[in-house]
């Protein structure tokens, strides 16, 4: 299996953060991880430094900037940056609306709960290999 080449964190909980740097560092899939607590943050290194970025793991709950502000001002950055980037909403909501929103925006690819697992980041992986495929 392919590696990914950096993995973004948008949460603004710390603990999650731990948790998921941790499973992502144990599953030798990633090379990097750049952790942000505000999706304003990731997004200006995104704008600025996010080349290399593979996947988003993005939470919607979160103080300043939620995810779902955060996708709408994804949506409207370079198309060559997100071509080769998928986005995925990583989050502790239970609430149907939500993962219906997310279904009708074409840069979310995946809708996952909290916590992630090790079977998840296999999936993740694959996920990518077959958005590379389309590019």
């Amino acid at each position: 299996m392919k590696k990914l080449e950096r993995v973004m964190l948008i949460d603004d909980d710390v603990n999650t953060n731990f948790y998921n740097k941790i499973l992502l560092e144990q599953s030798n899939l990633v090379e990097d991880i750049v952790i942000f607590q505000q999706a304003m943050e990731a997004l200006a290194y995104l704008k600025n430094d996010g080349h290399n970025v593979s996947i988003i793991l993005l939470d919607i709950n979160m103080p300043v900037m939620n995810g779902w502000e955060f996708l709408e001002a994804y949506e409207k950055l370079d198309a060559k940056l997100k071509e080769t980037l998928v986005v995925v909403m990583l989050t502790s909501s239970v609430n149907k609306e939500d993962h219906e929103r997310a279904s009708k925006i074409n840069s979310v690819k995946r809708f996952l709960s909290k916590p992630i697992s090790p079977e998840d980041i296999n999936g993740l992986v694959s996920l990518i290999e077959a958005e590379m495929v389309k590019v």
